[in-house]
């Protein structure tokens, strides 16, 4: 296999957008705020609006609410306190928590972002909240994005709750999902709305304020009873565990539309050839035919990017077009410890026919050639580490 790469590194590329997302990984990387397993309630501040209510409490590897009727709806809930997260233009927040078991169609478990400024007796923030019947996607009390029950009713035991928040042009950007832990994570729900500046309509309820939420907030889990006195649940309950937090910044490197190329080293090996050129909102390479196996680079040197444990790293660049088989677009982590010519680091490496993940050259994780070939324009490169 060593023989594919080197005589097939010449490059035509054409690329736009160059976009780094650096972030905690998902399930398997994401940063753990608390899995319960040593049943002591640690870092979490309790709320109840009569004392000793539904306070939840962390035992056999859980963290349970338990109610008893009420006679009116009422919550309780409890923040976690040790960190707090910021929400930000071009970062997303994604809280998870697996909801392990509920009780009825009036136990709610209620997974949220409330943000600092305000508290968890208002629930004024961004809320995920499902029973055996219903799901909600709220901005608060009576402030609904979603108010649903699906049909069929959404799986309510042994799933993940994920609660995504993107800040993104001024907006907030709010997804909700069910994954189905007894099937590899499978997306039993999935729903996206968008928080404005403007006062947007609800599926219920005044967007008022209407401002996102914008700002440092914290992950708080909940139990409401929306008590029903014609059939009361004895108790009302929801039995939570590993409760994670994802954290992607977005950060865009270069969309090359000022045709001024800023911050980029170039690398060949014969001067001036196949130096990249920043034109027409794009960035473009292009070689002559040189008569052997040859690349060239370019480097962003504005940023240098850390893979560290527990974190994410993700380079995206969209490969507007490219030449034919034996011209490869590389999207290419190198370690400021390696040198671009060597190819010394990970690498994505595309061309009509042919796909390599690298480590360097004749280094491959992955070099095929896939049936169908996989599109070659219009497609974004994403190489994550």
């Amino acid at each position: 296999m060593s023989a594919k790469y080197s005589p097939r590194v010449g490059l035509f590329l054409f690329v736009s957008g160059v976009i780094a997302w650096l972030s905690g990984d998902w399930r398997a990387l994401a940063r753990v705020l608390d899995n319960f397993d040593d049943n002591t309630k640690t870092g979490w501040s309790d709320f109840t609006f009569t004392p000793g209510f539904g306070i939840p409490a962390e035992t056999g590897g859980q963290f349970i609410f338990t109610q008893p009727p009420a006679g009116q709806a009422i919550f309780s809930a409890s923040t976690k306190t040790s960190e707090t997260f910021a929400l930000q233009e071009g970062r997303t927040v994604e809280f998870r928590v697996d909801l392990v078991s509920g009780g009825g169609k009036d136990s709610f478990a209620i997974l949220a972002f409330i943000p600092t400024s305000s508290s968890a007796s208002t629930l004024a923030g961004y809320g995920f909240a499902k029973s055996t019947t219903d799901i909600l996607i709220t901005k608060g009390i009576g402030k609904y994005f979603y108010n649903e029950n699906p049909t069929p009713a959404i799986k309510n035991d042994n799933v993940t709750m994920v609660l995504s928040m993107t800040g993104k042009g001024g907006n907030v950007v709010i997804n909700a999902k069910v994954l189905d832990k007894d099937n590899n994570n499978a997306v039993l729900f999935d729903r996206t709305f968008v928080d404005t500046p403007a006062a947007d309509v609800l599926s219920d309820g005044t967007d008022s304020p209407a401002a996102p939420y914008f700002g440092s907030g914290n992950f708080v889990l909940y139990l409401y009873q929306d008590y029903d006195p014609n059939a009361p649940e004895n108790p009302y309950q929801v039995i939570y565990d590993n409760a994670e937090v994802f954290v992607l910044d977005n950060i865009v490197l270069d969309d090359f539309n000022d045709n001024t190329k800023t911050a980029w080293q170039d690398f060949t090996f014969t001067p001036g050839f196949g130096i990249p050129a920043e034109t027409g909102g794009q960035f473009v390479f292009m070689q002559p035919p040189a008569g052997q196996a040859i690349f060239s680079a370019s480097t962003k040197t504005s940023r240098t990017f850390g893979i560290q444990d527990g974190e994410r790293l993700e380079f995206h660049v969209d490969l507007v077009t490219g030449g034919e088989k034996d011209s490869f677009a590389i999207l290419a982590f190198i370690p400021t410890s390696s040198t671009v010519s060597s190819l010394g680091g990970y690498g994505l490496a595309k061309s009509t026919t042919d796909i390599l993940i690298t480590k360097g050259i004749g280094k491959y994780f992955y070099n095929e050639n896939p049936t169908p070939p996989i599109k070659n324009s219009n497609v974004t490169l994403v190489l994550s580490m």
